[in-house]
Formats: C-alpha cells, sequence, structure tokens
C-alpha cells in the first residue's frame, strides 16, 4: 500500500521553510488529481459510446442516378 499524502508532504515542507519541496508535493497533488479526473472522464465516455445503438444511414440505401 503506497503511504505517499502529498498535501502531507507539501504542509510539512512548508512548515519547515522548504518552498521547493512544497512546490514538488503540491505538482504531485494536483498530477494525481487530474490524473483520476481524466480516468474517470475516459470511463464515462468509453461506456456511453458502448452503449449507443450503431446509426443508419437511411440515406445510404436510395441510389442516385443522373440522367443525361
Amino acid at each position: 500500500m503506497d503511504n505517499s499524502n502529498p498535501t502531507r508532504d507539501m504542509i510539512d515542507a512548508l512548515e519547515k521553510g522548504d518552498k521547493l519541496s512544497a512546490e514538488k508535493a503540491f505538482k504531485s497533488a494536483l498530477s494525481d488529481k487530474v490524473g483520476t479526473e481524466l480516468d474517470d472522464k475516459r470511463k464515462d465516455v468509453a461506456s456511453t459510446i458502448m452503449a449507443k445503438e450503431p446509426e443508419t444511414n437511411d440515406n445510404a440505401e436510395q441510389s442516385t442516378e443522373i440522367d443525361d
């Protein structure tokens, strides 16, 4: 199990005055959050696509004749 907690790491770094470590922890926390949201959105889109009925094109069945 991963015990990493970027938010806690950021707070600890700020308390110590370590701005560089705080920035790294902030970026890590933000990256984790964005990654999770993107994964959730991908799953939603994929399930929507798979649930749709195939589109039928009624115009494809009609033949087009050109009169000379």
